[in-house]
């Protein structure tokens, strides 16, 4: 466990709580929101009407808005070790009932074995202190058949669209998302995903840790990938691209 990191993610995600939301739109051109969506989708397919579900590193709440309008009679929880980040995510999901939040780490939760039909973690995987850790949590936590979804950023594998995005990353994303005062935090955020495990590597993760039926979806030459994995049963159908 990199306790280090996980400090420094700490210290970021509390200084930038307060324009996350406007930023994440600036540096993903907007985009950010349709994966989110597409994402969603694919998990609800497989779950029940009724599905208990955790939202991890839950941030401001994008993912949690987006499971309460496909799933409208879900019960929701979400959770990240930033207050400030759910004090936002308060803010903005104040009228979904029954929903509720807790402070937690992703890589130790707080919950009990077999608790969720489904979780979900986007953009958050590669800021844990030990993503191995965290798949794990969100398997044990999950009940048989459950389903667990992650999205995140990742370096495109295509040789010709891999230069124009480590440029853009290293260098007007920072710019876009934080200007000059957030500079550095949003540098740390675009190396973080340099230092991430390839898409690859990470469904050989989810085999190694117990998921099956696992599965692979590619948005934008695979900047975003979402991989969906199930403890124990088959999975909902999510073609690779």
């Amino acid at each position: 466990m990199d306790r280090e990191k996980e400090k420094y993610v700490y210290s970021v995600f509390e200084s930038i709580a307060p324009g996350y939301d406007p930023a994440n739109r600036r540096i993903s051109l907007g985009m950010q929101s349709r994966w989110k969506r597409k994402s969603v989708a694919l998990l609800a397919a497989g779950l029940p009407p009724d599905a208990a579900i955790l939202d991890l590193g839950c941030g401001t709440g994008d993912m949690l808005l987006l499971l309460h309008e496909v799933l409208p009679e879900a019960s929701l929880t979400g959770l990240d070790f930033s207050p400030a980040m759910l004090a936002e995510a308060g803010k903005r999901c104040a009228g979904i009932p029954g929903l509720r939040f807790q402070e937690g780490n992703a890589c130790e939760l707080p919950m009990e074995e077999g608790t969720f039909d489904g979780v979900s973690m986007s953009f958050a995987l590669r800021n844990t202190a030990s993503y191995d850790a965290a798949v794990s949590e969100a398997f044990r936590v999950l009940r048989p058949g459950g389903i667990f979804l992650c999205v995140d950023s990742f370096v495109p594998r295509n040789r010709l669209v891999r230069p124009f995005y480590r440029a853009y990353f290293s260098f007007l994303m920072p710019l876009l998302g934080g200007g000059r005062k957030h500079f550095r935090e949003y540098r740390w955020l675009s190396r973080s995903t340099e230092a991430f495990l390839s898409p690859d590597a990470l469904l050989e993760l989810f085999h190694s840790r117990g998921f099956r039926s696992v599965r692979l979806k590619r948005y934008c030459f695979g900047a975003c990938c979402a991989l969906l994995g199930v403890k124990g049963g088959p999975a909902p159908g999510c073609p690779d691209e």
